[in-house]
């Protein structure tokens, strides 16, 4: 029994040796101890998706920064929206990052169906902050907004990027849609101060516009302009914007893109028509007509001679400046031309001004007609908000925007008129 016992003893001795040897190092410490990584997820599409609904899959990447003993689970939920998991999209519970490896991949697919839906949303989160086994985590949020399947319509789907990079207060980036929010507006080019449909995104994001068969047919122009602007200490940047076209079999991620097309500096009085779409029933032609921002104003000499003047939105007078006019170059963007306003017999000289900052042209405020009603402070024209975004490298044709009785003579109230000069 005494032998039995000195053997038991000796070999719990050997194996408690062993044990000691396999969990220490020359530091003394354990070599299998379990660390905190720090955990980041990557997105292979941009956080904020406008689709017509189909069967289509996204992917991404949960990384840490150093393998592990032990899995790392990172769990995905919708934390918003209309949209219903399993029917309208599909995500995983979770993803595992396995023992020994720094990443998983997974995927995010969205799901195509026959039925009849407005547009539905699916704000997913990667990352819940539950997970175990790490230090700090960078979490993405992904937000899809489901546009229902409708054969014939175009959907128009508008985003912008920086090629300077910012960082907030505590160093971290600052995502290409947070720099600046922009709206999509939708215009005739024969009546450019007129806005036919437009959407607005007073939360910072990307802009979309479904633009539906039952539209009337005609030539449209998509313009970019400015709902707000991060301030960054003064440090501007130029935005250079893409627009994506889909329609149902026909078109399929068609992208056009202008470079600089608008810079945060401008915010309070710039636009630039990005492209036209020519409509006819189903079927629509498109045409990039992106003009940098960095445009300027024309060259001396140019802009001038003879041109026919046209009316495209009359003001609360009816038609002006109608007929044939010379235009004249008085320096420093500034162009004057011989008109009858409205047509009552009185010649009198009227100034434009294009504008080097923001591609505009824009009439010289405090232009007056000369006329009054009895008693009135007289009929005076000045420049408007929604002055022409023009080329100036193309002077065939361009339209100025003004405003019309901007002192409200006669009973009437400050309204927007919009003239087309064509070069004869």
């Amino acid at each position: 029994m005494k032998n039995k016992i000195i053997k038991i003893a000796l070999v719990m001795s050997v194996f408690l040796v062993i044990l000691s040897c396999d969990n220490e190092d020359a530091t003394g410490k354990s070599t299998n101890i379990t660390n905190s990584p720090t955990l980041n997820v990557e997105l292979d599409f941009n956080n904020s998706q406008t689709l017509i609904e189909q069967e289509r899959e996204y992917n991404f990447t949960v990384s840490i920064s150093e393998p592990q003993i032990v899995n790392v689970v990172v769990y995905l939920n919708q934390i918003s929206g209309t949209a219903t998991n399993g029917d309208d999209f599909s995500i995983p519970s979770s993803v595992t990052i396995p023992i020994g490896s720094t990443s998983v991949s997974g995927v995010i697919t969205i799901h195509e169906d026959d039925l009849i839906e407005d547009t539905e949303t699916a704000v997913i989160k990667i990352v819940s902050g539950y997970e175990s086994n790490v230090n700090g985590s960078s979490s993405e949020t992904a937000t899809f907004n489901i546009q229902n399947y409708t054969e014939g319509d175009l959907l128009i789907d508008m985003t912008w990027t920086s090629p300077i990079d910012f960082t907030d207060n505590l160093g971290n980036a600052v995502s290409d849609e947070a720099i600046a929010d922009l709206i999509l507006y939708v215009t005739d080019p024969n009546i450019p101060s007129s806005i036919n449909y437009l959407t607005v995104d007073d939360e910072v994001g990307f802009e979309s516009l479904n633009f539906v068969e039952t539209f009337p047919d005609g030539e449209f122009n998509l313009v970019a302009g400015f709902f707000s602007a991060e301030n960054f200490s003064g440090i501007t940047a130029d935005l250079d914007i893409s627009l994506t076209f889909n329609q149902a079999g026909i078109i399929n991620d068609l992208v056009i893109t202008v470079p600089a097309a608008l810079n945060t500096r401008y915010v309070d009085c710039q636009s630039t028509v990005l492209a036209k779409i020519t409509k006819s029933g189903s079927d629509f032609s498109i045409e990039q007509l992106g003009v940098p921002n960095s445009s300027g104003i024309p060259d001396d000499g140019t802009f001038v001679g003879n041109y026919t003047v046209v009316t495209t939105s009359e003001g609360q007078f009816g038609p002006a400046f109608d007929g044939n006019v010379t235009l004249v170059d008085e320096g420093n963007g500034v162009r004057s031309f011989e008109g009858d306003w409205n047509g009552f017999g009185l010649l009198l000289t009227w100034e434009f001004a294009f504008d080097p900052t923001c591609g505009t042209v824009t009439f010289v405020d405090g232009q007056s007609s000369e006329l009054a009603c009895p008693g009135g402070p007289g009929i005076v024209m000045g420049s408007s908000t929604e002055a022409g975004v023009i080329d100036p490298s193309d002077e065939n044709s361009f339209s100025v925007t003004f405003t019309e009785n901007t002192l409200s003579d006669c009973g009437g109230v400050p309204t927007n008129a919009t003239i087309m000069f064509t070069k004869l």
